[in-house]
């Protein structure tokens, strides 16, 4: 038999200011060739974010958990679990919807392919004006498909730079502003360098904290971390 509820004030809310980000040393690994990294990425947003309490929704495969570290619960709401793609605006969407009001800058990062397959989610955002600043990490590729058939191109001795047939997004590139915009959300990019990228990001922040939808669309190289790289192209009997 369950013991009976205890009469209790309810908790005081936990303000998003008692939680400061802490300043946090972090070099982003250089993109071949002068293109931006994801890791550039997070650099300059946090750059741009300083003190003020974001909470990310979702985050892609090449994210490197060491450029931001998680202090409070609230910083990085989790994955999606399943590993499919599409998943992510509209997460994005509905965690901007539960942290109206709460202080925090709702923040998401997708990539590309996740994007395109839930732009949608975007009209829902701007039609009920939930605030949101989503970023695109665009590969202009599904690349984790890529990282697949890279390994099932080494299981089975074929050749590996055929890995991009049927997953590259480019020939012509898509214009991933303009799907935000003609949804009613502010739209910058395509971001191609790093002396455009912080003020963007800037940007889209003071739109967010206005109360808009902003999505910057930023040209990254491909790639993960080693060590994710190294889990996705392992050849073996536990992940044959």
């Amino acid at each position: 038999m369950l013991a009976p509820s205890r009469s209790e004030a309810p908790a005081p809310p936990i303000h998003a200011e008692t939680y400061a980000a802490r300043k946090h040393a972090f070099s982003a690994t250089p993109g071949e060739n002068g293109r931006i990294s994801t890791d550039d990425v997070a650099v300059a947003l946090r750059g741009v974010i300083g003190e003020r309490p974001i909470s990310f929704s979702h985050l892609p495969l090449s994210w490197n958990g060491a450029s931001w570290p998680f202090r409070h619960p609230l910083d990085f709401l989790g994955s999606d679990g399943g590993g499919g793609i599409g998943a992510g605006p509209g997460i994005a969407v509905g965690a901007a919807l539960a942290l109206k009001g709460s202080g925090r800058l709702p923040v998401a990062v997708c990539g590309d392919g996740d994007f395109l397959m839930g732009a949608t989610a975007i009209w829902t955002a701007t039609h009920y004006r939930i605030p949101l600043l989503l970023i695109v990490a665009n590969n202009r590729s599904y690349y984790n498909d890529e990282v697949h058939q890279e390994r099932v191109a080494r299981m089975r001795n074929r050749p590996v730079e055929n890995k991009w047939i049927g997953q590259r997004i480019a020939a012509p590139d898509v214009d991933l502003a303009a799907i935000a915009r003609a949804q009613g959300a502010q739209g910058w990019g395509p971001i191609e360098g790093l002396d455009a990228l912080a003020p963007a990001l800037e940007q889209a922040v003071r739109a967010v904290q206005d109360g808009a939808v902003a999505v910057v669309d930023v040209h990254v190289q491909g790639g993960y971390t080693p060590a994710m790289t190294a889990a996705l192209t392992q050849v073996g009997r536990d992940r044959g």
